[in-house]
Parts: structure tokens; C-alpha cells; sequence
């Protein structure tokens, strides 16, 4: 009667008669059946690279199961099962080995941590732009028109205050944003004339802006700035 063949891929223990070891390289930290295997005889035997992943490991790992488990080879030689089951021994450890470098390796982080100040940069840039569109509107039809102490004592310190929390995302830099911000509000509404409203309005979307980036800045880990 013909012996039935399971999935040798799902079968990682096969019998001790089956069982083979090899002793070469560095230990891998107790490995199948005590063996010792450097990762980078595991990537060679899998056909990997050192950086494959997870799915690439088990994806070899069942290619070459399936091909050399020694439940396949009913009805062959006592010798013949022997080495097929020392051959499907070494690639049992080295998927092992693989997995254990796989799950040591460190997370990349250099670009997930750049690109965001990179782009927040920019996000800067463009409240800035609609920053100095409010100032040159509340200059000309302002609360106090042509007069460019307003610049200079209100506009200006607002918007470097807004400007320095949004890149380092400091408390003392939000305090100064939001006390900046409280005056022109009041020096608007004390003085309130068309120009000096829609000015406000224009100031108050590139500050909260500012602000937001400023608090985003300021949940992000000291390392990712």
C-alpha cells in the first residue's frame, strides 16, 4: 500500500533517523538538533539575501521542504532517506537562523524621521507666504495703516514666535505664539476697521497653522528631530 505524503513544508520535525547536524560557523543561540549555522550560510542554503524578509525566508523555507522532505522518498533506500532527512535538517535550521536575523535586525529609521521636517519645512514655508500676504494688508488698511511700528512690534515677533514653535515645537515659543496672537486680536477688535478685520482673518489661519506643526513637533521623539 503506497504511504501517504503530507506537506513536508508543514512537518519541520521529522524523525530522529531522519535528523542530521552541522557544526560549522558561530552557534546560532541553540538552533535544530544543536546544530551551529552563521546567517550567512542560512541565506546561501535558502538562496536569500541577508536583508530577505519574513515571507522571503518561509517562501525558500517551503520550496526546498517540499523538495527534499524525506516523506517523499517512499519506497528508497535506508541511505537515501537518511541523507534527505539530514538535508531537510539543515534547511529547518537555516529557516531558524533566518528568522532569528530577521527578528534582530534594526528598524530603518534615518527616512521615516527626515522626510517628515522635510516636508513640515516646506508646510512652514507656505504659512509664512500667507503670514506676510496679512502683514502687508494690516500695513496698508490696518488698525494702525502705514505705520510700521505695527510691523515691526506686532506682525514680525508674531511670526517668528509662531514660526520657532512650528520648527522646534518648544512650550516657551507656544506661550509667546498664543500672547502674540491675544494682542492682535484685541488691537484689531479695539480698532476695528474693514482692512484691520479681513487682516486679522488672514493672521489667524497661517498662526493656527504654525501652531499645529508646532504641536506635532513637539509629540515627535527628541532622536526624530
Amino acid at each position: 500500500m503506497d504511504r501517504a505524503c503530507p506537506d513536508p513544508a508543514l512537518d519541520t520535525a521529522p524523525s530522529a533517523a531522519h535528523s542530521g547536524s552541522m557544526h560549522t560557523g558561530q552557534p546560532n543561540g541553540g538552533g535544530t538538533h544543536g546544530a551551529w549555522m552563521t546567517p550567512e550560510e542560512a541565506a546561501a542554503i535558502l538562496d536569500v539575501g541577508l536583508d530577505a524578509t519574513t515571507s522571503d525566508v518561509e517562501r525558500a523555507y517551503r520550496r526546498l521542504a517540499r523538495a527534499v522532505h524525506p516523506d517523499r522518498l517512499a519506497g528508497a533506500s535506508r541511505e537515501r532517506v537518511a541523507a534527505a532527512g539530514a538535508e531537510f535538517a539543515r534547511v529547518t535550521l537555516a529557516r531558524d537562523v533566518m528568522a532569528r536575523q530577521v527578528g534582530q535586525r534594526p528598524v530603518a529609521t534615518s527616512y521615516a524621521t527626515e522626510q517628515p521636517r522635510r516636508t513640515s519645512r516646506w508646510i512652514v514655508l507656505g504659512w509664512l507666504a500667507v503670514l506676510f500676504v496679512a502683514g502687508v494688508i494690516s500695513f496698508y488698511g490696518g488698525a494702525f495703516p502705514y505705520w510700521a511700528g505695527d510691523i515691526l512690534l506686532r506682525l514680525i515677533p508674531l511670526a517668528a514666535v509662531a514660526t520657532a514653535f512650528a520648527l522646534s515645537g518648544r512650550r516657551a515659543f507656544y506661550t509667546a505664539t498664543i500672547a502674540l496672537l491675544a494682542v492682535s486680536v484685541l488691537v484689531t477688535l479695539l480698532f476695528a476697521t474693514f482692512g484691520s478685520l479681513v487682516a486679522l482673518a488672514l493672521l489667524l489661519v497661517p498662526v493656527i497653522g504654525l501652531v499645529v506643526q508646532g504641536r506635532k513637533q513637539a509629540v515627535r521623539p527628541r532622536s526624530a528631530r
